[in-house]
C-alpha cells in the first residue's frame, strides 16, 4: 500500500511538472502521459525503458508508414490497406526482444495520428515521458520505502507494549 502511496505522489508531482510545462513550452503532454503508460504496463528499470523507448519511436515510423502508404497505395481503400500490412509488421516484430512490447508500438503510432502527424514533437514528448516515468518510478520507489520505514516502527512499539 505504501508503494502504491509513493508512486501516486512521485507520478503526481511529475504529472502536474509536465502540465506546466507543456502548457509554457508547447510540449505534447497528453503524448508525455502516453509514454509514462507504456512504461509502467513494462517490467520497469533499465530494460523497461529500453524497451518502451524503442517501441514507441518504432511506432511513431511506422504510424509514418502507414500515412505515406496510405497515399501511395492507388486504391480506394488505400488508408485502411496500409495500416493492415503495417499492423502485420507491427505484430511479427515482437520476434525481436527489443522491439517485443507490442503496446508499446501501438501508443507510438497512435500518438504520432493524435498528433496529426507532428513526429518531431511527438519524438520529444515519447522521450520526455519515458524518462519521466523512470524518474517517478525510482522516486515513487523511494517515497514507499520512506513510509513504510516511518510506520514500522510504531508498529513494533505497539506489539511490545501490547
Amino acid at each position: 500500500m505504501k508503494q502504491l502511496i509513493g508512486a501516486g505522489i512521485s507520478f503526481g508531482i511529475i504529472g502536474a511538472i509536465l502540465t506546466e510545462l507543456g502548457g509554457a513550452y508547447g510540449i505534447l503532454t497528453w503524448v508525455c502521459f502516453v509514454a509514462m503508460l507504456s512504461y509502467c504496463c513494462t517490467e520497469g528499470g533499465k530494460r523497461g525503458l529500453m524497451i518502451n523507448m524503442a517501441t514507441n519511436l518504432v511506432g511513431v515510423m511506422e504510424g509514418g508508414l502507414i500515412l505515406l502508404l496510405g497515399r501511395l497505395i492507388p486504391l480506394h481503400y488505400s488508408a485502411g490497406i496500409a495500416a493492415f500490412l503495417v499492423v502485420i509488421i507491427m505484430c511479427t516484430q515482437a520476434n525481436f526482444k527489443l522491439l517485443s512490447f507490442i503496446p508499446g508500438t501501438f501508443a507510438g503510432c497512435a500518438s504520432l495520428f493524435g498528433a496529426n502527424n507532428d513526429w518531431k514533437n511527438v519524438v520529444i514528448a515519447l522521450i520526455i515521458g519515458n524518462v519521466a516515468a523512470v524518474i517517478g518510478q525510482v522516486s515513487g520507489n523511494m517515497i514507499g520505502a520512506a513510509l513504510e520505514k516511518k510506520l514500522q516502527p510504531e508498529m513494533n512499539s505497539q506489539n511490545l507494549n501490547q
